[in-house]
């Protein structure tokens, strides 16, 4: 018999099917990956974050504290393979499986010339944004696979498809390898029932890029990005968010391997 498209499809799959699983944010503890927290535990999820910073999830603790049992914050380095095995240990202990993954972490420092660049910056960047997802997804697709399969996302950038008008060459090196990376995932274990995909924003309005073109005194470049985007305005934490939302649900069931941009139409690919 053919399959056809409503066949055993729940509409409200958003809502409905990320409620009671389990999701791990890695770099949750602020900006987009802590608004991704909030919005899944909004929707009836269990989640765990991890992030370096102790005292960011310890605050981010004390925040989500009405969400009771609901909620893990675990600090570690996603870098680091005993930090991150520990962290996805402790997320399975709490909730007895894991599903999902979201990689949301990395450094970045303003845009200086490439020729500038020490190593020691460039192994920052890298390790931060890419290593640390390559990590983070060896330590985590055990559990996903022994829970019966579920999602990881990647939150790339745009810059990891062109370049980027306030950060460096590293920055943008690092982004695009993280596409490079989860195209593979999505390929290699995807006959274990595990989707991968990325997304890439353009520059999320936030402290984290307020505070970085106050350094680079180029605040009026906002303004300007916003003129050159289509939909006329720049991108901000929740429309990252609800991109996450539908990639770790079943509405993008069929959708694994891919790239979603969320930019406003400023690059078009």
């Amino acid at each position: 018999m053919t399959a056809h498209l409503h066949d055993n499809f729940d509409w409200n799959a958003v809502g409905d099917k990320l409620t009671n699983t389990v999701t791990l944010v890695v770099g949750g503890a602020r900006g987009t990956g802590k608004t991704t927290a909030d919005n899944l535990l909004q929707l009836g999820a269990r989640v765990a974050i991890s992030d370096l910073d102790k005292e960011r999830v310890d605050a981010v603790a004390e925040e989500f504290k009405h969400y009771g049992d609901r909620f893990l914050g675990v600090a570690g380095d996603a870098t680091r393979p005993d930090d991150a095995e520990r962290v996805a240990a402790q997320t399975v202990e709490k909730f007895g499986a894991l599903h999902n993954v979201v990689y949301s972490a990395g450094a970045y420092r303003a845009q200086r010339p490439t020729l500038e660049i020490a190593s020691e910056e460039w192994d920052l960047i890298i390790d931060s944004n890419l290593k640390g997802a390559f990590i983070s997804y060896q330590a985590t697709i055990p559990h996903i696979a022994k829970s019966g399969g579920g999602a990881l996302v990647s939150i790339s950038s745009l810059a990891g498809r062109t370049s980027s008008p306030f950060l460096g060459c590293h920055y943008s090196a690092a982004k695009a390898g993280i596409l490079g990376l989860t195209r593979h995932i999505a390929k290699e274990f995807g006959p274990q029932n595990i989707r991968a995909n990325s997304i890439c924003p353009g520059g999320i309005i936030g402290v984290r890029m307020n505070d970085l073109l106050t350094d680079l005194h180029r605040e009026a470049d906002l303004v300007e990005l916003a003129k050159q985007t289509p939909l006329g305005r720049n991108v901000y934490e929740q429309d990252v968010v609800g991109a996450t939302l539908f990639l770790l649900s079943d509405l993008s069931r069929f959708i694994t391997g891919a790239t979603l941009d969320v930019n406003g139409g400023i690059l078009t690919l």
